[in-house]
C-alpha cells in the first residue's frame, strides 16, 4: 500500500519516514533508560535528563512530521492524501510509545526497584519482549516489510494479554500494597507501549479507516 501510493522520488515523504523510524528508536532509547532505573538505578539527574531530553526531541519530531505532511498536502493535492492521512494517524502512536516509556521512569522515581525481587527473573522477562518489540518495529518500517509487520501485530496481541495477566495476578496478590502498585502499573505501561507499537505497525498492513484500534482490548476491534 505504502509503495503504491508514495510518489516517485525523493519528496518530503521520504523524510517523514525517516522521522518517524527515528521518534520509535528514539522511544527505545527512552524505554532503556527507565528500564535501567526501575531495575537497581534509581532516579538520578542524569537519567531524568536523558529521558526528558530524548523525549522532547520526539514530541519535536512529531511537530516536524505534522507539518512536512502539511506542507506535502498542499503541494501534492490528493496525489498522497491516503499516504499523508496514514502518517499523520499513527505519528501519535511513535510520539506514545516515549510518553510511556517515560511513565516507566516514574515508577523508579516513586521508589520502586525490582533488582532485588523475588519475581525479577519474569519482569526482565517481559521488559525484553517489549523492548525487542519497539526495536523491531522500527527495522520492519524501515523496510516496509509487511509480512513482518503482520508477525509483529501477533506478536504484540500475546504481549498484551500476558500483560493483563500479570496486572491482574499483581491485584490479587496479597503482599505489601507498593510491590502490587508498582507491579501494575510496570505492566500496565509495558501493554501501552505494545498497544501503540501496533499501531503504529498497521500503517503497512490496514487500510486507513481500520488504523488506531489495537489499543483496545482484541474484542472491541471487531
Amino acid at each position: 500500500m505504502l509503495d503504491f501510493f508514495k510518489s516517485t522520488g525523493p519528496s518530503a515523504i521520504d523524510e517523514v519516514e525517516k522521522l518517524l523510524v527515528q521518534m520509535v528508536r528514539d522511544g527505545r532509547a527512552v524505554f532503556d533508560a527507565s528500564i535501567g532505573a526501575v531495575f537497581g538505578g534509581g532516579k538520578s539527574k542524569e537519567t531524568k535528563r536523558e529521558v526528558k531530553t530524548t523525549d522532547r526531541g520526539i514530541n519535536a519530531a512529531q511537530r516536524d512530521v505534522r507539518r512536512a505532511l502539511m506542507m506535502h498536502s498542499s503541494v501534492t493535492g490528493s496525489t498522497d492524501l491516503p499516504l499523508v492521512l496514514t502518517y499523520m494517524s499513527v505519528v501519535k502512536d511513535a510520539e506514545r510509545i516515549g510518553d510511556y516509556a517515560k511513565n516507566l521512569y516514574d515508577i523508579a522515581k516513586y521508589g520502586a526497584n525490582f533488582e532485588e525481587s523475588p519475581d525479577r527473573t519474569e519482569l526482565e522477562r517481559h521488559h525484553r519482549m517489549v523492548g525487542e518489540l519497539i526495536g523491531r518495529a522500527a527495522d520492519v518500517f524501515e523496510a516496509r516489510d509487511i509480512e513482518a509487520a503482520r508477525a509483529l501485530l501477533a506478536r504484540g496481541d500475546e504481549l498484551l494479554g500476558a500483560c493483563d495477566t500479570n496486572v491482574r495476578a499483581a491485584y490479587e496478590s496479597t503482599g505489601p500494597v507498593s510491590d502490587a502498585v508498582a507491579r501494575s502499573l510496570y505492566y500496565r505501561f509495558l501493554k501501552r507501549i505494545v498497544a501503540h507499537v501496533m499501531n503504529f505497525m498497521t500503517a503497512l498492513v490496514l487500510p486507513i479507516d481500520q488504523l488506531d484500534y489495537y489499543d483496545e482490548d482484541v474484542d472491541d476491534r471487531e
